[in-house]
């Protein structure tokens, strides 16, 4: 979040009007973890802020994590996957 503010200032951007819009007609969040590292990794301007080399490695470390999570089998896996087979 403070990066976008500083990369606001940085651009000299103006504060949009606040919009009295319903909920479904914004644009929503990425789905997971992973499309939102694809829009970071995609994020230029925020490369800059943050420096490239941090970018890189928060995403390695983000995608390590996440895959890491991935082999581990949870308890309710454990008790309606396997042992009710």
């Amino acid at each position: 979040t403070l990066a976008a503010v500083w990369l606001g200032l940085q651009e000299r951007r103006r504060p949009t009007r606040p919009r009295k819009v319903s909920g479904e007609d914004l644009e929503t969040l990425p789905r997971n973890l992973d499309v939102a590292l694809d829009a970071l990794e995609r994020a230029k301007p925020l490369h800059k802020v943050l420096g490239e080399d941090f970018v890189t490695l928060f995403v390695e470390v983000k995608r390590a994590e996440a895959e890491a999570f991935l082999e581990v089998i949870s308890p309710w896996e454990r008790e309606y996957l396997l042992l009710n087979v």
